[in-house]
């Protein structure tokens, strides 16, 4: 199912609004992971609204939904200067919102619009249902379910005392809508995902901004909402995955070592770097990206900088780290079945990086073979990649070199972090994707991070285009940016 919603424009009494002339007026679906335009753009928009206080691109819809048994999610974005209205209440630019069955967006004096929800998802007593408290310190959680798993659920989340921060002339703008990870504790066990998520600050990275435990042993763990969805339904069509252009490639990858190094010289290695757990804050190309789920996350000083606990996801996992073809070993679960004694780095996470910028580069992992666990582990240890395929075919020597490079078997030849950006794939694009990210990516950003990455003072020439990333050009803005 693709079609998770649909939007129409209303008349004031609520009834369905058509116009002579206007073809776009009928109930337009809201397609999964695919943008859907309002404004005054006719070449960008679908929904084109010719006043001259609307903005070329006025508000966005879109829906995630990520795999055929997860509850679809429509949102609205205000990308306006004047501004909408959800359910009478105005948004602050470039907030988004979660949007409910029957919610009314409004540009004020131009149009409205309801939002039809295809699945009606039933909150009543949700929250009863689940053990899960309403009101916590300072906020409300709601009954609006995004996410669910072994670990527990999560809901959404606002801050209580925010509407009052937040006034605009004679209304209050709606309160900013954040994730809340509720996660059932064993006695006397601390969280150790919050306990690190909360030293952390980074844009690329998922920011965490309460923990509360509950007398039940419950921890809510309150983090941003990230409406973009993960990066494999990104890539998902249909029964496979489908890969993306070697320049969007270069902003994901880019975004994911920034990362890596703010993490690795904080002392904390991922383990678990996969698709799954690389969030977009749009589903479009250049958005930021956010690296979620720190479950198995590891805090390593320099005098204990080894792990030797097996974990991970065998497909992005490297060799060192442990796993076995045959895992009938693990069937007890001891200790000492799950300790790999030689060891491990934060290159492990490097490892990740080099699987996950195989698959987006050609929409195939790159040891997956038969699918079976023993056949990966065992393709994995073995490290041969085959670049004379179909899918490479298009891609550049330098990003095969990038790949070849992060994906050796022997760590002590793998890069760093800091090492992978110097490469020559990401540096001879150095100037252009430095200054999408500080100009593009990062605008958004309303949480003072490091005033460093947030502040740099360099203008967007206005010949600038993401789409086309070469030496030349590259050279050009580097001397237009100093």
């Amino acid at each position: 199912m693709n079609e998770l919603g649909f939007v129409e424009e209303i008349d004031e009494n609520g009834g369905a609004l058509i116009k002579e002339g206007r073809c776009d007026l009928a109930a337009i679906p809201i397609i999964r992971n695919k943008i859907l335009k309002i404004g005054r753009n006719e070449r960008q928009c679908d929904i084109v609204l010719n006043k001259a206080c609307v903005s070329s691109i006025h508000c966005t819809f879109w829906g995630i939904k990520f795999d055929e048994d997860s509850i679809p999610m429509c949102y609205v974005k205000d990308c306006s200067l004047n501004g909408i209205l959800l359910n009478e209440q105005p948004l602050q630019r470039d907030q988004t919102c979660l949007l409910e069955d029957g919610d009314i967006v409004t540009i004020p004096a131009v149009s409205t619009f309801r939002f039809y929800a295809k699945s009606k998802l039933i909150t009543k007593d949700l929250l009863q249902q689940l053990g899960v408290q309403q009101n916590i310190d300072k906020w409300t959680i709601t009954p609006r379910v995004i996410g669910s798993g072994t670990f527990g659920h999560v809901l959404v989340a606002v801050k209580t005392k925010e509407q009052s921060k937040t006034k605009t002339r004679s209304k209050t703008t709606r309160p900013l809508d954040y994730a809340t990870k509720v996660i059932k504790l064993k006695p006397d066990r601390v969280d150790k995902e919050a306990q690190i998520l909360l030293q952390l600050r980074h844009p690329n990275i998922i920011r965490v901004h309460s923990t509360f435990l509950g007398p039940d042993q419950k921890l809510y763990l309150i983090q941003d909402l990230v409406p973009g969805g993960d990066l494999f339904s990104y890539l998902a069509k249909e029964d496979r995955l489908m890969p993306v252009s070697e320049t969007e490639a270069l902003v994901i990858v880019y975004q994911i070592i920034k990362a890596l190094i703010y993490l690795h010289s904080e002392g904390v290695v991922h383990r678990d770097l996969k698709l799954d757990n690389i969030l977009l804050c749009v589903p479009e190309p250049c958005t930021r990206i956010v690296l979620a789920d720190f479950g198995i996350a590891r805090n390593i000083s320099s005098s204990r900088s080894r792990m030797h606990t097996v974990v991970g996801t065998p497909e992005y996992c490297a060799p060192e780290v442990g796993f076995r073809a045959d895992r009938l070993i693990y069937r007890e679960f001891t200790r000492v079945a799950t300790l790999e004694y030689q060891g491990y780095d934060a290159k492990c996470d490097i490892w990740s990086l080099g699987v996950i910028t195989h698959i987006i580069l050609t929409g195939i992992s790159p040891f997956y073979s038969d699918g079976s666990e023993g056949s990966i582990i065992r393709n994995a240890k073995n490290g041969h990649l085959n670049f004379e395929i179909e899918p490479w075919r298009h891609v550049s020597d330098s990003a095969k070199g990038f790949v070849r490079k992060l994906l050796q078997v022997n760590a002590s030849k793998r890069p760093n972090s800091s090492a992978a950006l110097q490469h020559s794939w990401l540096q001879k694009h150095k100037a252009q994707l430095r200054i999408l990210y500080h100009q593009r990516i990062l605008r958004d950003v309303k949480h003072p991070f490091e005033a460093k990455e947030l502040h740099e003072k360099r203008r967007v020439p206005k010949n600038f285009n993401p789409h086309q990333l070469d030496l030349e050009e590259a050279k050009k803005l580097r001397t237009s940016a100093t």
